[in-house]
């Protein structure tokens, strides 16, 4: 049975996670990180894309249980997070739903 991680990716963001067969709910929140990380600075199509990949993060975090708000915040926010420079953060953070700003913030605090 599919994690509600897992399945909602494949429903929602398919462009996300294409090809290789998706082995855990981590490493698609990993592909899906690298997805966004890839196109902060793309074309304003992919910045549309990656604006609805965070908004879609941002609905599983906000109804998601203990296990799916850590998973997010240490396979999905964790590596972003270490790639975020001060020159970057303002803008990055305009992708970002209001309810995961602060969440993003504080992973960036942490690690």
């Amino acid at each position: 049975m599919e994690s509600k991680i897992i399945s909602t990716v494949k429903a929602w963001l398919p462009h996300c996670v294409k090809g290789g067969k998706l082995e855990s709910e981590y490493e698609v929140l990993q592909r899906v990180a690298e997805y966004c990380l890839a196109n902060f600075e793309g074309s304003s199509d992919e910045q549309q894309m990656t604006r609805e990949a965070l908004h879609v993060i941002g609905i599983l975090y906000g109804g998601g249980s203990l296990h799916v708000k850590n998973a997010i915040e240490n396979e999905f926010l964790e590596p972003m997070a270490s790639m975020e420079s001060p020159a970057s953060l303002r803008k990055h953070l305009t992708f970002f739903p209001k309810e995961m700003r602060s969440v993003y913030v504080k992973t960036i605090i942490e690690n």
